[in-house]
């Protein structure tokens, strides 16, 4: 018995890196989304409907932004689609990313790391026209201005994005 603890005991580093690697190996690679600028492979722009793995939400529309960014974006797995406070993380069609979360109330709030919006401005509206299922908001129509939290400046978001499945069961 002594003789198998000092053996294992001799192992323990090799296992311990073993199941480090193990665990690295099995997370998800980033949960930065991989960016799209639309070419050849991409499904940029034809997300409408874009499919994620069971059990997983998918978000079905676009949104498009004109005034300070004029870009379409859509939501492509393996980003994020939580209902509410916890956004939409959505891909536009130059190759930038941004998040959009509405409320039940219709508050809108919009970020994105495109350099055209003031690095990282949060920009915030109301008014949306929020589809709710059991209180939660699982889609909505955009025709709204927001306005910047760094630089006052707007942006408008317009169109309709709906969120299928998920743990929200939309």
């Amino acid at each position: 018995m002594h003789h198998l603890v000092t053996v294992i005991a001799g192992r323990l580093p090799a296992v311990l890196v073993t199941l480090g690697i193990l665990l690295v190996a099995c997370s998800p690679a980033s949960s930065e989304p991989a960016a799209s600028n639309g070419g050849a492979g991409s499904s940029a722009g034809a997300s409408q409907g874009a499919t994620a793995s069971s059990g997983e939400a998918t978000v079905e529309g676009s949104l498009t932004s004109s005034g300070l960014y004029d870009a379409t974006w859509t939501w492509q797995p393996p980003n994020e689609a939580g209902p509410g406070i916890g956004g939409i993380t959505l891909n536009s069609d130059k190759g930038t990313f941004g998040s959009v979360a509405v409320l039940a109330d219709g508050s809108i709030t919009f970020t994105s790391g495109a350099p055209e919006l003031s690095g990282n401005a949060v920009y915030t509206g109301t008014g949306a026209q929020v589809q709710l299922k059991d209180q939660i908001p699982c889609g909505f129509t955009l025709d709204n201005d927001l306005t910047g939290s760094t630089d006052a400046g707007v942006l408008h978001l317009s169109g309709t994005l709906t969120i299928h499945g998920g743990v929200f069961n939309c």
